[in-house]
């Protein structure tokens, strides 16, 4: 029975217990009752069973409840710790939020407005707006460091140097893959060019935290040599000591080698300048020396010492100070900026020599004024062999010119037969002197006329002429010569007029040498072809043979003087070698051209042009 029912048994029916209820109702049941006494006598004990039921399931609902609400205490007790918990790890994000912020915001160059210490969302929205400015920073990070990856050869170490990160172009350059490199120092490149002493200051720079800048020769895997201009940059803690460092460095070998190329060639322009017999010299804007190469003091004798600093007016004879003085002037005002001429200078034994002085002005970018560079040709052997030739000449023209003429008439009167029949044997000998007379002849004038042109004493007549007749009274003159040679001169092509500005005579002596020349070595039988053309404001007159050509080597020189190639065809048919010297000299003082076109075995074709004359 339940407890409580017993209970209330007990106090209110005095039935103490469960055995002494079932006896009660049993009595009860024995005795002689009414059907409806009998009925709810049974009724009761069923009554007494249901509620003992509803007793127990009372207890047991209560249990239920009891247990029920300490599991509801105790998952309460559980939120609650765990809603303490997420309060107090949010109050950590905060700060860690707040100090991240902060931080962020040390490092901006923007300024934000800070929010309250409990703000998360304030401060959620402002750490957005710092991280988008760091993703910012990055992204330009990012783009210098690939800028600079395509540019420069780079690598980072730690405070021992070992190497925690290289860039493409360092393993390029080095030929080492980047996992060999990693994990290594830059001894992996060291080309043992430096000593000891240059990488110990090296490192006794960025250990103090300072900037290391220099020029370092490696050694790449191959084996091959390549200078880098280094740059290595410590990263520093807070505490002012390095905890990592960056090298930057460019290619510079190609640079290297030019800048050697150029030290081998100023040092090989040097030598030259020192051991070079003209003298060279350079003068400020006062006219004082301010340099000179060796080759001074072997010509004057002066010491370099002695002359540099003074002016070069010092040492220029007296006689022409005077022209020498208004040269410098006129390079000093600018009126010329070029300037050739022939001076004397005194040298140190109190003699003088001459000099070709070869001048030029130009800025001094360093003072922004003139100075002067140029050179000092020591001509004074040509001088002298210039006044020989002229007091040749001079013997020639009066001394020797006379005589020969006086010879070559003679022999021509006694060749002619004037003076007496003259038997067979001796006449071939006086015919014999009488052409080398007239060939000694020739040389003379020659040597006159070459001596005049080179003097630049020969004057020119100069006159409107008809270039088409003179060239036809030229051939009429020379026909008798070429008769001579067998062969003859035709006149293939002219037109009716060509007038140019030149001396008729010159022009004639031209023609003559010319036309000669061609006659000798042209084939007998076979014409000599003279064409006169008009084009681009020039006649042009053409002289053909059909000789043996002219021979490859000689052509170079053959308006030289003295030049005769050196066949045996050539030589036989005599001449001064200096008539085509002094018909270019010719031509080109009436301002024309002269020239020829050679062909080996099929002959030579010699012309020369002068500019049409203007109506």
């Amino acid at each position: 029975m339940h407890p409580t029912l017993s209970r209330q048994l007990r106090r209110l029916c005095g039935v103490e217990s469960d055995s002494e209820l079932s006896e009660r109702l049993s009595s009860l049941q024995a005795l002689d009752l009414s059907p409806q006494l009998r009925e709810f006598t049974e009724g009761i004990q069923e009554l007494l069973v249901r509620v003992n039921a509803t007793y127990e399931q009372n207890d047991r609902d209560l249990d239920l409840r009891s247990r029920s609400l300490e599991q509801s205490s105790a998952e309460l007790n559980a939120i609650n710790q765990q809603i303490r918990t997420d309060i107090a790890s949010r109050n950590r994000v905060l700060q860690y939020v707040r100090d991240a912020a902060i931080k962020l915001l040390d490092q901006s160059e923007e300024a934000f407005c800070v929010p309250f210490a409990d703000d998360l969302e304030g401060f959620s929205s402002l750490l957005s707006s710092l991280i988008e400015q760091q993703e910012q920073r990055r992204l330009e990070l990012f783009n210098q460091r690939f800028a600079m990856d395509q540019h420069a050869i780079v690598s980072i170490t730690d405070t021992k140097g070992v190497i925690r990160y290289v860039n493409d172009k360092f393993c390029d350059i080095s030929g080492y893959t980047r996992e060999e490199l990693i994990g290594h120092t830059h001894a992996i490149v060291n080309s043992k060019t430096h000593d000891a002493e240059f990488f110990k200051h090296l490192w006794q720079t960025i250990s103090t935290g300072k900037v290391w800048h220099n020029e370092i020769c490696n050694k790449s895997r191959s084996g091959k040599l390549y200078w880098v201009d280094s740059t290595i940059v410590p990263f520093l803690e807070d505490s002012g000591k390095p905890y990592q460092y960056i090298s930057i460095r460019t290619d510079i070998t190609e640079r290297k080698r030019m800048a050697e190329k150029i030290l081998a060639s100023e040092q090989q322009y040097r030598n030259l300048v020192e051991n070079v017999r003209e003298v060279i010299f350079q003068m400020n804007h006062e006219g004082r020396m301010m340099f000179l190469n060796p080759a001074w003091e072997e010509i004057t004798h002066f010491k370099l010492e002695e002359t540099i600093g003074r002016s070069f007016m010092d040492f220029v004879h007296y006689d022409d100070l005077d022209q020498a003085a208004e040269t410098f002037q006129k390079l000093c005002d600018c009126d010329i900026t070029v300037y050739k001429g022939e001076f004397r200078f005194y040298t140190k034994n109190e003699q003088f020599c001459w000099f070709e002085l070869t001048i030029q002005s130009e800025v001094d970018e360093s003072t922004n004024n003139l100075r002067f560079t140029g050179t000092l040709n020591d001509v004074t052997e040509r001088r002298r062999i210039a006044q020989l030739q002229s007091e040749f000449v001079s013997v020639v023209s009066h001394e020797l010119r006379t005589p020969i003429t006086s010879i070559r008439g003679a022999l021509g009167i006694l060749e002619s037969g004037k003076a007496g029949t003259i038997a067979d044997d001796p006449l071939k000998l006086i015919k014999i002197a009488h052409k080398n007379s007239q060939r000694l002849v020739a040389l003379v004038n020659d040597i006159l006329d070459m001596e005049k042109l080179t003097a630049g004493k020969m004057s020119l007549n100069k006159d409107l002429i008809n270039l088409t007749t003179l060239v036809e009274l030229a051939i009429e003159s020379n026909t008798a010569y070429a008769q001579t040679y067998n062969t003859r001169f035709a006149l293939t092509d002219k037109p009716v007029e060509a007038m140019v500005i030149a001396d008729a005579d010159r022009l004639m002596q031209v023609m003559n040498n010319l036309f000669s020349n061609a006659a000798k070595f042209s084939p007998a039988d076979h014409a000599v072809d003279i064409a006169i053309s008009v084009t681009d404001g020039d006649a042009k007159v053409s002289v053909r043979d059909y000789g043996p050509g002219i021979p490859l080597e000689f052509r170079s020189r053959i308006f030289s003087a003295f030049a005769q190639a050196d066949s045996s065809d050539t030589r036989k048919q005599g001449g001064t070698g200096l008539g085509l010297k002094i018909s270019k000299t010719l031509i080109e003082k009436m301002g024309g051209d002269i020239g020829f076109e050679s062909e080996l075995g099929a002959g030579s074709c010699f012309w020369f042009s002068l500019p049409l004359a203007r109506q």
